[in-house]
């Protein structure tokens, strides 16, 4: 039995989605300077006039890779933490957001934050998905802790845990650095010292531990 052909929009989405993979890889392996249109186009495996057509520009390419990144690293958190305690809970989830900072593609979304720096168009794209990134961090917080997400510096505390782990990745990724940062269980359990004091700090908050 044959297989059936695909549609054009089958087509379509097909030589777009390898165009974003191509260029996440591409970002990932030469950095942002380094990649070009017609490099995008050979690792895709499609003409740079197909290239051309959905992507005209480099900016343009970089800019639906970075909303793919963010998708692809969004998917690795909001799993449905089954625990009997706020505090658990809290564990799972920031073990979940560590997990998205431990992804083959992290190196490519802190190669785009690089390029971000000096490029004021890849700045404000990163800018407005990282904020859409972590409205979506906080909904899960305010299904999963209601009490904690309700305390004042909660907000801070969830910042502060993102910033740590990112600069942890960071430095731990160069060679040699070994020592230099905290392992995550180490981190993880710092980061719940701050917010059971924070919560410490509320009387209503108490409850939730």
């Amino acid at each position: 039995m044959s297989t059936p052909a695909r549609t054009q929009a089958e087509r379509r989405a097909a030589t777009v989605t390898a165009l974003l993979d191509a260029t996440i890889e591409s970002l990932g392996e030469v950095g942002y300077y380094a990649t070009t249109t017609r490099g995008v186009a050979e690792r895709a495996g499609v003409s740079q006039g197909a290239q051309q057509h959905y992507f005209p520009t480099k900016a343009d390419l970089v800019d639906a890779a970075i909303g793919r990144l963010l998708e692809q690293l969004a998917a690795g958190f909001g799993v449905e933490p089954d625990a009997p305690t706020e505090l658990a809970r809290a564990r799972i989830l920031l073990d979940q957001l560590w997990a998205t900072h431990q992804l083959p593609i992290a190196p490519t979304v802190f190669e785009v934050f690089n390029a971000a720096r000096t490029d004021p168009d890849i700045a404000a794209r990163v800018k407005e998905l990282l904020g859409h990134a972590m409205a979506a961090v906080e909904v899960s917080a305010a299904a999963h802790l209601p009490t904690y997400s309700a305390l004042p510096g909660f907000r801070d505390f969830l910042l502060t845990a993102v910033a740590a782990m990112r600069g942890t990745v960071v430095v731990s990724a160069i060679a040699g650095t070994q020592g230099l940062s905290p392992a995550w269980p180490v981190l993880r359990e710092q980061l719940l010292t701050n917010l059971t004091a924070l919560a410490s700090a509320d009387p209503k908050a108490r409850r939730a531990r």
